[in-house]
C-alpha cells in the first residue's frame, strides 16, 4: 500500500481502537525527541482524546456503523500487515498502549539508510507493554522470527529478523524478466523511560535514544552526547522551517484550543527518502534503482524553494467537524519552473448565476497564466523528454511554423489572452460508471478578447484531422471525431505525451499523443504507446461569454453553456449548504481578505463515484480524475496497463445506506510572503 494511504488508514484506525487511561506525567514532546533529519513527521497529541473526539464526528459514527463491520476487518488487515513488516508491532499494540503521545516519522540521516521511527508514550502502562511484547515475541518466534538481543545506553534492544520470502521475485519490465533474491528484514524496539521506539533502521533506534538521553539529562530542548562522540542532533522542533509552519497555523488557531494533530514533511527530500527506504526493502524496487528520481528532477527545477509543508487539524471545535490548517513555506525568489507558482490574492469569489446548484464541488482559483506558460517548458523537458533540452520550444515551433500544422503562436494567440480567474466545478450522474463524473473548468478572458481567443482556437484546431466543431446555440464546440471518421497523418507524433480528448485505446494507433492537435517537427515520428487510454475521450472547448470552457463532457458542457441564455432560477448561490459555508468564509473575514483560492464540496457527492468506483472493484478503470491520477502515480513500475485496485472493495455496502454521513467542506488559500496559507473545515450534513 503507498505510504500516504497507510499513514492516513492508520490514523483512522487509531481512533476506533484506544483504551481509556489513567493521565500521568508526560514525556517529552515529540517534536523535542525526533531529530532535524526527520523528513515526515505526524504526531497525535493524546490517543484517547482523539478517538473520543472523532467518535463524535459523522466519519466516526460512519466508521462505527456496523454496515461497515467488514470494511473495517479489511483495513485492518492491511494495517496490520504494514505495520508488523515496518515496525514488528500490532495494530492491537499501537493503540492499546500510548497514554500520551503517539508519533510517526521517517528519517534520512546523511550517508545512511533513511527509516520510518514510531514512538509512544506510555507511562502507567510500563508493565502492560513488557507483557504485550513478551506475548508478540512468543507469537513472532513461533511463525519462524528470530529474536536476538544487544544493548545501547545502558537499555536493551529487542530485534526481530523474518524470514525472506521462499521464492525469488521476478520481475517484469522492458528489458525482459529479472528474477531477484528474496531479501531479510528487521525490526528493532528498545524502551527508553516511558517512551516506547520501534523502527526499521538500528541506527536510527540509537538516534532517538541519543535525543531522549539529552532530554532527561539536560532538559527539554537541548541535547546531550551524540554516538560515538559525534556532535548531537538538534530536535525537529529547532528546524526553522517546522517553527514557521506550525507558529502560522497556530496564529490562526483561536486561544484555548490545542491541535490533536500536528503533521510535517520537507516534500522532496521525504520523496527520496522513501523511494530509497523501498528501494532497500523491496528486490522488485532495486532493480529500478537507475531510473532518474523525479524528485531531483524537481529539485533541478527550483522546486527546492518549498521548505516544508505541514500543519494542524483540531476535532469537534470551533462549531466545525474538523478544522485543518497548512501552511506551504517557500523561500523567495523563486526560480525556472517554480516561478509558475504566482497566485494573485484576490476578493472576486462570486460564482456566476450559471453555475448550477446541484453542483458536487465549485472552485475558483486566481493563477498567472503567462507565469505558468513561461515557465512549464523547463519542467516539460526534464519530465517528459529527460535528457533531451529544448523540446517544449520545439513543439511550440512547430505549431508555428511547420506548413502542415496550425501555425498559431500559443504565447501570443492563446495564453495571452487569459485572465487570472479560473472556477471548476463538477457533477455525477447516477447509476455510477466509470464515466459519470463530468468537469467543466472556465478560465475568465481578458476583456475584449474573446474575438481573438475564438480565432486563436478555430486556428488550433482547424486543420487537425482529429477534430471537429459543432454548433450549439450559436457556439463553436470543437472536440474530436468519432473514431472511425479519423484519417491521421503519420507524422508529427510525440511518445509520452498523455491524450487529452484522442482516442480511446483500441484506436491510439491513429492518434497523435497531445490528441488535440498535430505537433510539428518533433524529433522525428516516435512510437505510439497503444495501451495509454485518453484522459477525457468526450471532452470539448469553446469560447463562450468572455470564457474559454473546457469539459471532460460534450453534453454537460452544452448544459452549462444553455444557461448563459437563459433565464436562471437557482444557482449554486441559492443552495444551502453553500450560503452555510460562505457564512462561515464570512465570519473568517474573507469577505474583505484578499485571497487566491475558495473551494466547496458536497462529500456526499463527490466522494460517491470513487466510493462507488471501490465499491465494484473498477476504480482502477474509472475516468474520473481522481482515478487518472490515481493510475498514473499508484501504479507498481513493473505494472503494465491498468491499475491493480489495492484496496478490497466488496466489503463496502451500497453508497445509500452510509450517504447521510458525507457532510459539507469549504477551503480557502492565501498568499503569503513566505508561502501559502491554507484552511479547511467539514460540517455535518444538513
Amino acid at each position: 500500500m503507498p505510504r500516504f494511504c497507510f499513514v492516513l488508514l492508520f490514523i483512522v484506525a487509531l481512533a476506533f481502537h484506544v483504551n481509556a487511561a489513567s493521565p500521568h506525567a508526560a514525556s517529552p514532546p515529540a517534536d523535542q525527541i525526533f531529530p532535524d533529519s526527520t523528513k515526515g513527521f505526524l504526531s497525535i497529541r493524546n490517543l484517547d482524546e482523539f478517538g473520543e473526539k472523532w467518535g463524535k464526528t459523522q466519519m466516526g459514527q460512519l466508521w462505527n456503523d456496523p454496515l461497515m463491520a467488514n470494511f473495517q476487518q479489511e483495513i485492518q488487515r492491511q494495517l496490520t500487515e504494514n505495520i508488523e513488516q515496518t515496525f514488528g508491532l500490532t495494530l492491537e499494540g499501537i493503540t492499546s498502549l500510548p497514554t500520551g503521545e503517539l508519533a510517526f516519522g521517517m528519517i534520512a540521516v546523511p550517508s545512511q539508510i533513511p527509516g520510518y521511527v514510531l514512538t509512544m508514550d506510555v507511562a502507567g502502562q510500563r508493565a502492560e507493554a513488557n507483557e504485550y511484547l513478551a506475548n508478540l515475541t512468543q507469537r513472532l518466534i513461533t511463525a519462524g522470527v528470530r529474536r536476538t538481543t544487544e544493548t545501547y545506553r545502558g537499555q536493551q534492544i529487542s530485534v526481530l529478523t523474518f524470514p525472506a520470502p521462499q521464492t525469488p521475485t521476478t520481475i517484469r519490465g522492458a528489458r525482459g524478466e529479472i528474477v531477484i533474491a528474496p531479501i531479510e528484514r528487521q525490526a528493532f524496539y528498545m524502551f527508553w523511560q516511558d517512551v516506547l521506539i520501534a523502527s526499521d533502521r538500528l541506527h536510527l533506534l540509537h538516534l532517538i535514544a541519543d535525543r531522549l538521553a539529552g532530554q532527561s539529562t539536560t532538559g527539554q530542548g537541548t541535547t546531550g552526547q551524540g554516538t560515538a562522540g559525534q556532535a548531537p542532533a538538534r530536535a525537529l522542533a529547532e528546524v526553522e522551517a517546522y517553527q514557521v509552519i506550525m507558529n502560522r497555523c497556530l496564529r490562526d488557531t483561536p486561544e484555548g484550543v490545542q491541535p490533536i494533530i500536528r503533521w510535517y514533511i520537507e516534500p522532496l527530500d521525504y520523496g527520496e527518502s522513501v523511494r530509497i527506504a523501498v528501494q532497500n526493502r523491496n528486490p522488485a524496487a532495486q532493480a529500478r534503482r537507475e531510473r532518474p528520481s523525479i524528485f531531483s528532477v524537481l529539485r533541478q527545477q527550483g522546486f527546492d524553494a518549498i521548505l516544508g509543508i505541514g500543519g494542524t487539524v483540531s476535532v469537534k471545535v470551533e462549531e466545525q467537524e474538523t478544522v485543518y490548517r497548512t501552511f506551504i513555506h517557500t523561500q523567495k525568489p523563486y526560480r525556472l519552473a517554480m516561478q509558475m507558482f504566482d497566485f494573485p490574492n484576490s476578493t472576486n469569489f462570486t460564482s456566476p448565476t450559471w453555475m448550477p446548484a446541484d453542483l458536487a464541488r465549485r472552485t475558483i482559483f486566481h493563477v498567472n497564466p503567462l507565469a505558468i506558460f513561461d515557465n512549464f517548458g523547463v519542467l516539460f523537458d526534464a519530465i517528459i523528454m529527460p535528457g533531451e533540452e529544448g523540446v517544449w520550444r520545439d513543439i511550440l515551433d512547430g505549431l508555428e511554423n511547420d506548413p502542415h500544422g496550425p501555425q498559431i503562436n500559443i504565447r501570443d494567440e492563446l495564453i495571452a489572452h487569459l485572465g487570472n480567474r479560473i472556477l471548476g466545478m463538477s457533477r455525477y450522474e447516477q447509476p455510477i460508471t466509470i464515466r459519470s463524473e463530468s468537469i467543466v473548468i472556465a478560465i475568465e478572458l481578458k476583456p475584449g478578447h474573446e474575438p481573438a481567443m475564438s480565432a486563436g482556437i478555430e486556428k488550433l484546431f482547424g486543420t487537425d484531422p482529429e477534430m471537429m466543431s459543432t454548433i450549439h446555440r450559436e457556439y463553436t464546440i470543437w472536440h474530436r471525431r468519432p473514431a472511425m471518421d479519423i484519417i491521421a497523418p503519420d507524422i508529427f507524433q510525440i511518445e509520452g505525451i498523455p491524450c487529452i480528448f484522442g482516442s480511446d485505446s483500441s484506436d491510439s494507433r491513429n492518434t497523435t499523443p497531445m490528441g488535440t492537435t498535430p505537433m510539428g517537427i518533433v524529433r522525428g515520428q516516435q512510437p505510439m504507446d497503444e495501451d495509454r487510454p485518453p484522459m477525457f475521450p468526450e471532452g470539448g472547448i469553446v469560447v463562450a461569454r468572455g470564457c474559454l470552457f473546457v469539459s471532460t463532457n460534450i453534453e454537460y458542457l452544452k448544459i452549462i453553456l444553455d444557461r448563459l441564455d437563459t433565464t436562471i432560477t437557482s444557482s449554486i448561490q441559492d443552495a444551502t449548504e453553500y450560503q452555510h459555508v460562505q457564512q462561515i468564509f464570512a465570519g473568517m473575514g474573507l469577505t474583505d481578505t484578499p485571497h487566491f483560492f475558495q473551494f466547496f464540496a458536497r462529500t456526499h457527492e463527490t466522494l460517491r463515484p470513487t466510493y462507488e468506483m471501490i465499491r465494484m472493484d473498477r476504480m482502477a478503470q474509472s475516468q474520473a480524475l481522481l482515478a487518472q491520477l490515481l493510475n498514473e502515480f499508484l501504479a507498481p513500475e513493473e505494472e503494465t496497463g491498468i491499475r491493480r485496485q489495492i484496496i478490497d472493495g466488496s466489503t463496502l455496502p451500497p453508497f445509500d445506506a452510509v450517504e447521510h454521513y458525507f457532510g459539507t467542506v469549504g477551503i480557502f488559500g492565501v498568499s503569503e510572503e513566505d508561502g501559502y496559507f491554507i484552511k479547511g473545515f467539514t460540517l455535518e450534513r444538513e
